[in-house]
């Protein structure tokens, strides 16, 4: 099932001339394209002078939710130059009354994954690594991280009946042994997920959405889209949340990949403790143990799936950083 994306045909005339004074070129044709998972306005431009581009963002259909991070995300490809080398290019925006579209480099020849290898996914750690460093000198730009639905999960779920037979609720014929694992490590999780935002760690300009739909690699290096949630952060949140994608989709392991990030992190003389990498695996796991249970939502009927796909890993991930017991299997479908 696809998200209820606007057609080409709801473009109004006033913004496809726009778009044409802005890259000094007629519009051949233009397609809807599909990606993440909401009702985001996006489309394939194809020009008159054989090039082509993006046009992604709020129009007909879309949510609050879209036109609320817009700006940000705009602001980001305006202002941040950090973020240039690992970006698309941003060519600007367009807009009339109901419609306002970024402008952006189309990566339709880069390359997508899945699926993953294990040089491509290291790579991919670097990448991420190198940007941190640059955002250094920039993460004033943007705001600060909120804790709130990220260091709270496993508390939820304790205290709430209905947050823990959602999740109880993915294990099926599992049940009770996904019930006795809860009851055996829940206490250990709740004050681990809660160091997440402590202040001692590398704190600086993260993504804070990488995933494998928000991603490409061109000529071998990572490019990330989507940029409306970056903010200042713990930066190993953003990877912290990209591994269970990875491994979800058959790549390589955090346990592979953290250590790549880390050296690549330490050239640069930043330490992570070690209450971060446990901070951060276990508030993924939280993370998606309270929403990939929950019915789906009609605007984003992929959603749920791709959360499952990230649980059993984050669940793989944090219960054998910290010794805890193996959790059950849980049911993907």
């Amino acid at each position: 099932m696809r998200e209820p994306k606007p057609y080409w045909r709801d473009v109004p005339l006033e913004l496809r001339k726009q778009i044409e004074e802005k890259m000094v070129s007629s519009i051949r044709m233009a397609t809807r394209v599909f990606g993440g998972y909401g009702p985001t306005a996006t489309f394939r431009i194809f020009l008159e002078d054989g090039r082509t581009l993006i046009a992604k963002g709020a129009g007909q259909g879309s949510i609050a939710e879209n036109w609320r991070v817009l700006p940000l995300e705009e602001a980001m490809y305006r202002d941040v130059t950090a973020i240039n080398p690992i970006s698309p290019r941003y060519f600007g925006s367009v807009s009339v009354d109901g419609w306002h579209l970024l402008l952006l480099e189309d990566l339709r020849n880069a390359k997508k994954v899945p699926p993953w290898s294990e040089a491509v996914a290291l790579q991919a750690m670097r990448d991420i690594a190198a940007f941190h460093v640059r955002g250094l000198s920039e993460d004033g730009k943007v705001e600060a991280m909120a804790g709130k639905g990220v260091t709270d999960n496993w508390l939820n779920i304790k205290n709430n009946i209905d947050e823990r037979n959602y999740f109880l609720g993915l294990f099926h014929e599992n049940r009770n042994k996904a019930e006795a694992w809860l009851d055996a490590v829940i206490d250990t999780l709740i004050p681990i997920e809660g160091e997440l935002m402590r202040p001692d760690q590398p704190w600086g300009l993260i993504h804070k959405d990488i995933r494998s739909d928000n991603l490409r690699f061109r000529n071998g290096n990572l490019v990330l889209f989507d940029w409306a949630l970056a903010c200042r952060g713990p930066l190993i949140f953003d990877v912290g949340f990209f591994f269970p994608s990875i491994e979800g989709e058959g790549g390589p392991i955090a346990e592979r990949l953290l250590p790549e990030y880390k050296n690549e992190m330490a050239s640069h003389g930043l330490e992570f403790p070690v209450f971060a990498e446990q901070s951060v695996a276990v508030a993924t796991a939280g993370f998606f143990a309270t929403r990939a249970g929950k019915p789906p939502i009609p605007l984003l009927p992929r959603l749920r799936y791709i959360q499952r796909l990230q649980l059993g890993p984050a669940l793989r991930w944090s219960s054998n950083l910290l010794g805890l017991p193996t959790p059950p299997t849980l049911n993907f479908i």
